[in-house]
Protein backbone atom coordinates (compact mmCIF):
# COMPACT_ATOMS: atom_id res chain seq x y z
CA UNK A 1 0.00 0.00 0.00
CA UNK A 2 1.69 3.41 -1.28
CA UNK A 3 0.46 6.09 1.68
CA UNK A 4 1.64 8.82 -1.10
CA UNK A 5 -0.17 7.99 -4.13
CA UNK A 6 -3.38 7.34 -2.08
CA UNK A 7 -2.78 11.04 -0.71
CA UNK A 8 -2.69 12.21 -3.82
CA UNK A 9 -5.48 10.32 -5.32
CA UNK A 10 -8.03 11.67 -2.12
CA UNK A 11 -6.90 14.75 -2.56
CA UNK A 12 -7.18 14.73 -6.34
CA UNK A 13 -10.97 13.34 -6.72
CA UNK A 14 -12.17 15.07 -3.54
CA UNK A 15 -11.11 18.69 -3.25
CA UNK A 16 -12.50 19.54 -6.70
CA UNK A 17 -15.80 17.15 -6.17
CA UNK A 18 -16.49 19.53 -2.89
CA UNK A 19 -15.70 22.32 -4.90
CA UNK A 20 -18.34 21.22 -7.40
CA UNK A 21 -21.12 20.32 -5.27
CA UNK A 22 -20.52 23.87 -3.78
CA UNK A 23 -21.19 25.35 -7.08
CA UNK A 24 -23.94 23.37 -8.38
CA UNK A 25 -26.14 24.65 -4.36
CA UNK A 26 -25.48 27.93 -5.55
CA UNK A 27 -27.69 27.74 -8.71
CA UNK A 28 -30.68 28.18 -6.04
CA UNK A 29 -28.84 30.72 -4.15
CA UNK A 30 -27.86 32.68 -6.48
CA UNK A 31 -31.59 32.98 -7.69
CA UNK A 32 -32.77 33.49 -3.70
CA UNK A 33 -30.47 36.12 -3.67
CA UNK A 34 -31.00 38.14 -6.85
CA UNK A 35 -35.27 37.43 -5.78
CA UNK A 36 -35.15 38.17 -2.56
CA UNK A 37 -33.76 41.57 -3.26
CA UNK A 38 -35.19 42.35 -6.39
CA UNK A 39 -38.81 40.90 -5.44
CA UNK A 40 -39.46 40.29 -1.92
CA UNK A 41 -40.69 37.77 0.45
CA UNK A 42 -43.38 36.52 -1.40
CA UNK A 43 -41.13 35.37 -3.96
CA UNK A 44 -38.51 33.60 -1.89
CA UNK A 45 -40.94 31.86 -0.50
CA UNK A 46 -42.52 30.66 -4.05
CA UNK A 47 -38.40 29.19 -5.15
CA UNK A 48 -38.75 27.53 -1.84
CA UNK A 49 -42.30 25.76 -2.38
CA UNK A 50 -41.51 24.74 -5.95
CA UNK A 51 -37.86 23.37 -5.61
CA UNK A 52 -38.85 20.15 -4.77
CA UNK A 53 -39.71 19.68 -8.28
CA UNK A 54 -36.48 21.30 -9.60
CA UNK A 55 -34.75 18.74 -7.00
CA UNK A 56 -36.44 15.68 -8.53
CA UNK A 57 -34.91 16.32 -11.74
CA UNK A 58 -31.88 17.06 -10.36
CA UNK A 59 -32.08 14.12 -8.18
CA UNK A 60 -32.90 11.71 -11.12
CA UNK A 61 -29.62 12.82 -13.32
CA UNK A 62 -27.59 12.22 -10.45
CA UNK A 63 -28.81 8.71 -9.38
CA UNK A 64 -28.23 7.91 -13.18
CA UNK A 65 -24.28 9.73 -13.10
CA UNK A 66 -23.36 7.91 -10.02
CA UNK A 67 -24.78 4.80 -11.04
CA UNK A 68 -23.21 4.05 -14.03
CA UNK A 69 -19.80 6.17 -13.07
CA UNK A 70 -19.95 3.61 -10.56
CA UNK A 71 -20.45 0.64 -12.38
CA UNK A 72 -17.89 2.40 -15.02
CA UNK A 73 -15.36 2.28 -12.06
CA UNK A 74 -16.12 -0.98 -10.93
CA UNK A 75 -15.40 -2.67 -14.47
CA UNK A 76 -12.39 -0.44 -14.41
CA UNK A 77 -10.87 -2.14 -11.50
CA UNK A 78 -11.51 -5.05 -13.05
CA UNK A 79 -9.54 -4.07 -15.77
CA UNK A 80 -12.48 -5.08 -18.25
CA UNK A 81 -12.80 -1.91 -20.02
CA UNK A 82 -15.03 -2.72 -23.09
CA UNK A 83 -17.50 -3.35 -19.99
CA UNK A 84 -16.81 0.15 -18.42
CA UNK A 85 -17.21 2.05 -21.98
CA UNK A 86 -20.80 -0.08 -22.72
CA UNK A 87 -21.48 1.50 -19.10
CA UNK A 88 -21.28 4.73 -19.82
CA UNK A 89 -22.77 4.85 -22.85
CA UNK A 90 -25.71 3.02 -21.35
CA UNK A 91 -25.93 5.76 -18.81
CA UNK A 92 -25.50 8.56 -21.41
CA UNK A 93 -28.60 7.02 -23.88
CA UNK A 94 -30.50 6.66 -20.10
CA UNK A 95 -30.22 10.50 -19.42
CA UNK A 96 -31.15 12.01 -22.65
CA UNK A 97 -34.49 9.91 -22.79
CA UNK A 98 -35.60 10.52 -18.94
CA UNK A 99 -34.24 14.13 -19.45
CA UNK A 100 -37.42 14.07 -22.31
CA UNK A 101 -39.76 12.71 -20.22
CA UNK A 102 -39.81 13.43 -16.83
CA UNK A 103 -39.90 17.25 -17.19
CA UNK A 104 -42.66 16.52 -19.48
CA UNK A 105 -44.67 14.73 -16.99
CA UNK A 106 -44.32 17.02 -14.51
CA UNK A 107 -45.36 20.07 -16.44
CA UNK A 108 -48.58 17.79 -17.47
CA UNK A 109 -49.04 17.50 -13.65
CA UNK A 110 -48.29 20.92 -12.26
CA UNK A 111 -51.50 22.06 -11.26
CA UNK A 112 -51.73 18.97 -9.31
CA UNK A 113 -48.20 19.08 -7.88
CA UNK A 114 -48.23 22.81 -6.84
CA UNK A 115 -51.49 22.18 -4.85
CA UNK A 116 -49.97 19.20 -3.28
CA UNK A 117 -46.66 21.34 -2.43
CA UNK A 118 -49.00 24.44 -0.34
CA UNK A 119 -48.96 26.77 -3.09
CA UNK A 120 -52.83 28.46 -3.88
CA UNK A 121 -53.49 31.58 -5.00
CA UNK A 122 -51.21 34.28 -5.87
CA UNK A 123 -48.11 32.18 -4.68
CA UNK A 124 -49.00 29.22 -6.87
CA UNK A 125 -48.50 32.39 -9.79
CA UNK A 126 -45.24 33.00 -8.73
CA UNK A 127 -44.44 29.84 -8.63
CA UNK A 128 -45.33 29.02 -12.15
CA UNK A 129 -43.68 32.26 -13.63
CA UNK A 130 -40.22 30.55 -11.96
CA UNK A 131 -40.87 26.54 -12.94
CA UNK A 132 -42.38 26.40 -15.93
CA UNK A 133 -39.30 27.51 -17.93
CA UNK A 134 -37.46 25.70 -15.79
CA UNK A 135 -39.32 22.22 -16.94
CA UNK A 136 -39.28 23.32 -20.83
CA UNK A 137 -35.04 23.13 -20.63
CA UNK A 138 -35.63 20.43 -18.35
CA UNK A 139 -33.37 18.02 -20.35
CA UNK A 140 -30.09 20.66 -19.68
CA UNK A 141 -29.98 19.88 -16.19
CA UNK A 142 -30.44 16.24 -16.78
CA UNK A 143 -27.71 16.18 -18.85
CA UNK A 144 -25.24 18.48 -17.25
CA UNK A 145 -25.94 16.86 -13.61
CA UNK A 146 -25.69 13.52 -15.15
CA UNK A 147 -22.38 13.45 -17.20
CA UNK A 148 -20.36 14.97 -14.22
CA UNK A 149 -20.33 12.06 -12.68
CA UNK A 150 -18.93 10.62 -15.54
CA UNK A 151 -16.66 13.24 -16.21
CA UNK A 152 -15.11 12.79 -13.06
CA UNK A 153 -14.69 8.86 -12.45
CA UNK A 154 -12.78 9.07 -15.38
CA UNK A 155 -10.17 10.76 -13.44
CA UNK A 156 -10.90 14.38 -15.13
CA UNK A 157 -12.15 15.96 -11.82
CA UNK A 158 -10.65 19.37 -12.29
CA UNK A 159 -12.28 19.78 -15.76
CA UNK A 160 -15.44 18.38 -14.00
CA UNK A 161 -15.10 21.40 -11.66
CA UNK A 162 -14.60 23.57 -14.42
CA UNK A 163 -17.12 22.73 -16.09
CA UNK A 164 -19.74 23.41 -13.06
CA UNK A 165 -18.16 27.06 -13.04
CA UNK A 166 -19.23 28.08 -16.74
CA UNK A 167 -22.74 27.59 -15.61
CA UNK A 168 -22.28 28.90 -12.27
CA UNK A 169 -20.47 32.10 -13.68
CA UNK A 170 -23.32 32.01 -16.72
CA UNK A 171 -25.91 32.31 -13.83
CA UNK A 172 -24.85 35.24 -12.15
CA UNK A 173 -24.35 37.63 -15.14
CA UNK A 174 -28.03 36.52 -16.52
CA UNK A 175 -29.87 37.08 -13.44
CA UNK A 176 -28.23 40.18 -12.62
CA UNK A 177 -29.36 41.39 -16.24
CA UNK A 178 -32.77 39.35 -16.24
CA UNK A 179 -33.96 40.08 -12.23
CA UNK A 180 -32.27 43.46 -11.87
CA UNK A 181 -31.26 45.06 -14.99
CA UNK A 182 -34.91 43.64 -17.05
CA UNK A 183 -36.90 43.08 -13.59
CA UNK A 184 -38.08 40.10 -15.22
CA UNK A 185 -38.64 38.87 -10.82
CA UNK A 186 -39.02 35.03 -10.98
CA UNK A 187 -39.46 34.28 -14.72
CA UNK A 188 -35.82 35.86 -15.17
CA UNK A 189 -34.45 33.59 -12.35
CA UNK A 190 -36.05 30.87 -13.82
CA UNK A 191 -34.50 31.34 -17.13
CA UNK A 192 -31.30 32.78 -16.00
CA UNK A 193 -31.00 29.25 -14.19
CA UNK A 194 -31.63 27.01 -17.14
CA UNK A 195 -29.79 28.96 -19.52
CA UNK A 196 -26.70 28.08 -17.13
CA UNK A 197 -27.54 24.86 -16.84
CA UNK A 198 -27.89 24.36 -20.57
CA UNK A 199 -24.16 25.68 -21.02
CA UNK A 200 -23.41 22.92 -18.39
CA UNK A 201 -25.22 20.39 -20.31
CA UNK A 202 -23.38 20.83 -23.85
CA UNK A 203 -20.23 21.71 -22.62
CA UNK A 204 -20.48 18.24 -20.58
CA UNK A 205 -21.40 16.62 -23.38
CA UNK A 206 -19.38 18.26 -25.67
CA UNK A 207 -16.15 17.17 -23.38
CA UNK A 208 -17.03 13.34 -23.39
CA UNK A 209 -17.41 13.73 -27.28
CA UNK A 210 -13.78 15.22 -27.66
CA UNK A 211 -12.60 13.09 -25.08
CA UNK A 212 -14.47 9.97 -24.93
CA UNK A 213 -14.95 9.99 -28.89
CA UNK A 214 -14.91 5.92 -28.67
CA UNK A 215 -18.54 6.11 -26.73
CA UNK A 216 -20.11 7.71 -29.22
CA UNK A 217 -20.97 5.28 -31.99
CA UNK A 218 -24.48 3.97 -32.86
CA UNK A 219 -24.12 2.06 -29.42
CA UNK A 220 -24.30 4.71 -27.55
CA UNK A 221 -28.10 4.80 -28.87
CA UNK A 222 -29.38 1.38 -27.40
CA UNK A 223 -29.90 0.33 -24.03
CA UNK A 224 -28.16 -2.54 -22.28
CA UNK A 225 -30.81 -3.86 -20.35
CA UNK A 226 -28.35 -5.73 -17.88
CA UNK A 227 -26.29 -2.61 -17.53
CA UNK A 228 -29.59 -0.20 -16.89
CA UNK A 229 -31.03 -2.42 -14.35
CA UNK A 230 -27.26 -2.21 -12.55
CA UNK A 231 -27.77 1.24 -13.03
CA UNK A 232 -31.06 1.92 -11.47
CA UNK A 233 -29.54 -0.70 -8.60
CA UNK A 234 -26.71 1.85 -7.36
CA UNK A 235 -28.05 4.76 -8.49
CA UNK A 236 -31.65 4.60 -6.09
CA UNK A 237 -29.35 5.58 -2.96
CA UNK A 238 -27.56 8.46 -4.91
CA UNK A 239 -30.84 9.54 -6.01
CA UNK A 240 -32.60 9.28 -2.68
CA UNK A 241 -30.17 11.24 -1.17
CA UNK A 242 -30.37 13.99 -3.68
CA UNK A 243 -34.10 13.96 -3.33
CA UNK A 244 -34.57 13.95 0.32
CA UNK A 245 -33.65 17.46 0.69
CA UNK A 246 -36.81 18.95 -1.13
CA UNK A 247 -38.78 16.10 0.69
CA UNK A 248 -37.84 17.69 3.72
CA UNK A 249 -38.58 20.93 2.37
CA UNK A 250 -42.55 19.58 1.53
CA UNK A 251 -42.96 18.29 4.60
CA UNK A 252 -41.20 21.24 6.49
CA UNK A 253 -42.83 23.64 4.56
CA UNK A 254 -46.52 22.12 5.56
CA UNK A 255 -45.52 22.34 9.47
CA UNK A 256 -44.21 26.18 8.50
CA UNK A 257 -47.62 27.03 7.02
CA UNK A 258 -49.67 25.25 10.20
CA UNK A 259 -47.80 27.11 12.76
CA UNK A 260 -46.00 30.40 11.08
CA UNK A 261 -47.82 30.77 8.02
CA UNK A 262 -45.78 32.25 4.71
CA UNK A 263 -43.44 34.20 7.47
CA UNK A 264 -41.98 30.68 8.10
CA UNK A 265 -42.07 29.35 5.13
CA UNK A 266 -39.72 32.76 3.91
CA UNK A 267 -37.74 31.72 7.60
CA UNK A 268 -37.59 28.43 5.99
CA UNK A 269 -36.56 29.56 2.62
CA UNK A 270 -33.31 30.83 3.62
CA UNK A 271 -32.60 28.27 6.39
CA UNK A 272 -33.30 26.06 3.34
CA UNK A 273 -30.52 27.49 1.08
CA UNK A 274 -28.12 27.62 3.92
CA UNK A 275 -28.90 23.71 5.00
CA UNK A 276 -28.41 22.55 0.86
CA UNK A 277 -25.06 24.46 0.73
CA UNK A 278 -23.43 22.38 3.87
CA UNK A 279 -25.65 19.34 2.56
CA UNK A 280 -23.66 19.62 -0.60
CA UNK A 281 -20.50 20.61 0.31
CA UNK A 282 -20.58 17.06 2.93
CA UNK A 283 -22.12 15.37 -0.37
CA UNK A 284 -19.05 16.22 -2.07
CA UNK A 285 -16.76 14.71 0.06
CA UNK A 286 -18.78 11.24 -0.37
CA UNK A 287 -19.08 11.63 -3.88
CA UNK A 288 -15.25 12.37 -4.15
CA UNK A 289 -14.16 9.16 -3.36
CA UNK A 290 -16.75 6.96 -4.36
CA UNK A 291 -14.50 6.67 -7.69
CA UNK A 292 -11.72 5.67 -5.30
CA UNK A 293 -13.94 3.32 -3.21
CA UNK A 294 -15.50 1.27 -6.14
CA UNK A 295 -12.41 1.22 -8.06
CA UNK A 296 -10.70 -0.21 -4.89
CA UNK A 297 -13.80 -2.39 -4.27
CA UNK A 298 -13.41 -3.79 -7.85
CA UNK A 299 -9.84 -4.38 -7.44
CA UNK A 300 -10.11 -6.03 -4.27
CA UNK A 301 -7.85 -4.15 -2.07
CA UNK A 302 -9.67 -4.12 1.15
CA UNK A 303 -6.63 -2.38 2.87
CA UNK A 304 -6.75 1.00 0.41
CA UNK A 305 -10.39 0.98 0.61
CA UNK A 306 -10.32 1.41 4.61
CA UNK A 307 -7.80 3.69 4.14
CA UNK A 308 -9.90 6.12 1.47
CA UNK A 309 -12.81 5.96 4.38
CA UNK A 310 -11.06 6.39 7.44
CA UNK A 311 -9.25 9.66 5.73
CA UNK A 312 -12.97 10.32 4.54
CA UNK A 313 -14.29 10.57 7.37
CA UNK A 314 -12.15 12.70 9.31
CA UNK A 315 -12.38 15.03 6.85
CA UNK A 316 -16.17 14.89 6.79
CA UNK A 317 -16.47 15.36 10.64
CA UNK A 318 -13.80 18.15 10.53
CA UNK A 319 -15.67 20.28 7.51
CA UNK A 320 -18.92 19.80 9.59
CA UNK A 321 -17.91 21.01 12.72
CA UNK A 322 -15.91 23.96 10.33
CA UNK A 323 -20.08 24.69 9.12
CA UNK A 324 -21.51 24.29 12.29
CA UNK A 325 -19.43 27.34 13.86
CA UNK A 326 -19.06 29.80 10.94
CA UNK A 327 -22.61 29.55 9.90
CA UNK A 328 -24.09 29.66 13.50
CA UNK A 329 -21.51 32.30 14.75
CA UNK A 330 -22.39 34.40 11.19
CA UNK A 331 -26.41 33.61 11.07
CA UNK A 332 -27.12 36.97 11.61
CA UNK A 333 -25.76 38.44 8.33
CA UNK A 334 -26.46 35.23 6.54
CA UNK A 335 -30.32 35.62 7.29
CA UNK A 336 -29.07 40.14 5.79
CA UNK A 337 -27.85 38.56 2.71
CA UNK A 338 -31.34 37.57 1.41
CA UNK A 339 -33.20 40.76 2.27
CA UNK A 340 -35.34 39.37 5.48
CA UNK A 341 -37.20 41.51 7.04
CA UNK A 342 -36.37 43.22 10.22
CA UNK A 343 -39.08 41.40 12.03
CA UNK A 344 -38.59 38.10 11.10
CA UNK A 345 -34.73 38.73 11.53
CA UNK A 346 -34.27 37.45 14.92
CA UNK A 347 -36.64 34.26 14.46
CA UNK A 348 -34.58 33.43 11.05
CA UNK A 349 -31.21 33.89 13.18
CA UNK A 350 -32.95 31.35 15.48
CA UNK A 351 -33.96 28.85 13.03
CA UNK A 352 -30.53 28.53 11.45
CA UNK A 353 -28.25 28.36 14.24
CA UNK A 354 -31.10 25.36 14.98
CA UNK A 355 -30.55 23.85 11.88
CA UNK A 356 -26.61 23.73 12.57
CA UNK A 357 -27.24 20.61 15.57
CA UNK A 358 -27.55 18.64 12.48
CA UNK A 359 -24.26 19.46 10.34
CA UNK A 360 -22.38 16.70 12.20
CA UNK A 361 -24.84 13.99 11.51
CA UNK A 362 -25.50 14.55 8.36
CA UNK A 363 -21.63 14.41 7.45
CA UNK A 364 -20.98 10.85 8.67
CA UNK A 365 -24.62 9.52 7.74
CA UNK A 366 -23.75 11.07 3.93
CA UNK A 367 -20.01 9.27 3.92
CA UNK A 368 -20.91 5.90 5.20
CA UNK A 369 -24.14 5.79 2.55
CA UNK A 370 -21.66 7.13 -0.20
CA UNK A 371 -19.58 4.32 0.59
CA UNK A 372 -22.57 1.34 0.93
CA UNK A 373 -23.15 2.18 -2.48
CA UNK A 374 -19.97 2.47 -3.69
CA UNK A 375 -19.09 -0.96 -2.22
CA UNK A 376 -22.20 -2.87 -3.53
CA UNK A 377 -24.14 -2.71 -0.18
CA UNK A 378 -26.98 -1.66 -1.97
CA UNK A 379 -30.01 -2.75 0.85
CA UNK A 380 -27.80 -0.94 3.30
CA UNK A 381 -27.64 1.99 1.37
CA UNK A 382 -31.19 1.96 0.77
CA UNK A 383 -32.40 2.00 3.97
CA UNK A 384 -30.14 4.58 5.20
CA UNK A 385 -31.40 7.11 2.74
CA UNK A 386 -35.27 6.14 2.46
CA UNK A 387 -35.87 5.63 6.14
CA UNK A 388 -35.46 9.44 6.55
CA UNK A 389 -38.23 10.57 4.40
CA UNK A 390 -40.47 7.84 4.60
CA UNK A 391 -40.43 7.26 9.04
CA UNK A 392 -37.93 9.39 10.75
CA UNK A 393 -39.08 13.34 9.32
CA UNK A 394 -42.56 12.48 8.92
CA UNK A 395 -42.52 11.22 12.99
CA UNK A 396 -40.06 14.01 14.19
CA UNK A 397 -41.89 16.28 12.41
CA UNK A 398 -44.64 15.63 14.44
CA UNK A 399 -43.82 14.71 17.29
CA UNK A 400 -41.73 17.99 18.22
CA UNK A 401 -44.29 20.70 16.51
CA UNK A 402 -46.42 19.42 19.04
CA UNK A 403 -44.90 19.78 21.56
CA UNK A 404 -42.82 22.46 20.99
CA UNK A 405 -44.95 24.84 18.19
CA UNK A 406 -42.64 26.45 15.19
CA UNK A 407 -39.65 25.89 17.60
CA UNK A 408 -40.26 22.00 17.24
CA UNK A 409 -40.60 22.37 13.56
CA UNK A 410 -36.98 23.62 13.30
CA UNK A 411 -35.40 21.20 15.83
CA UNK A 412 -36.95 18.57 14.11
CA UNK A 413 -34.37 17.99 11.16
CA UNK A 414 -31.45 18.09 13.29
CA UNK A 415 -33.26 15.04 15.60
CA UNK A 416 -33.25 13.14 12.53
CA UNK A 417 -29.91 13.71 11.49
CA UNK A 418 -28.40 12.48 14.97
CA UNK A 419 -30.90 9.13 14.92
CA UNK A 420 -30.18 8.60 11.07
CA UNK A 421 -25.94 8.94 12.05
CA UNK A 422 -26.31 6.54 14.84
CA UNK A 423 -27.91 4.13 12.77
CA UNK A 424 -25.36 4.50 9.69
CA UNK A 425 -22.43 3.79 12.26
CA UNK A 426 -24.15 0.80 13.75
CA UNK A 427 -24.95 -0.72 10.15
CA UNK A 428 -20.88 0.01 8.96
CA UNK A 429 -19.28 -1.57 11.91
CA UNK A 430 -22.34 -4.45 11.93
CA UNK A 431 -21.84 -5.12 8.38
CA UNK A 432 -17.23 -4.77 8.80
CA UNK A 433 -17.98 -7.30 11.48
CA UNK A 434 -19.75 -10.11 9.23
CA UNK A 435 -16.94 -9.33 6.06
CA UNK A 436 -14.15 -10.09 8.38
CA UNK A 437 -15.84 -13.24 9.44
CA UNK A 438 -16.54 -14.52 5.86
CA UNK A 439 -12.86 -13.74 5.59
CA UNK A 440 -11.56 -15.47 8.24
CA UNK A 441 -13.42 -18.78 7.13
CA UNK A 442 -12.63 -18.30 4.16
CA UNK A 443 -8.67 -18.55 5.04
CA UNK A 444 -9.45 -21.48 7.25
Amino acid sequence: MNIKILKKQFLQYIIPSMFAMLLSSFYAIVDGLFVGNAAGNAALGAINLVWPLQCLINATAIGIGIGSAVLMSTYMGNDNKAEAQKACSTGIALLIVVGIVLPLLILLFLPQLLSFLGASGELATLCKQYIIVILIGGIFPMIGNGCNPLIRNKGNTISATILMCTGLFTNIILDYYLVFSLKLGLFGAGLATIIAQGVVACTSFGYLLYTQRELFHKQMFTFDLADVKKIMKIGISPFGQALVPSLVIIFTNWKCITYGGNDAVTIFSVVTYILSTVQLMLQGIGDGVQPLFSFYYGANKREELQWMYRHAFALSLFVSIIFTIVVGGFAGYLSDLFAIDMRLKMACVRAIRISTLAFTSLGIARLICAYFYATGQQKESTLLVYIEPCFLLPVSLIVMSNMFQLDGVWFAYPLVQIILCIMALGIYYMVKIAQQKKLALEQI
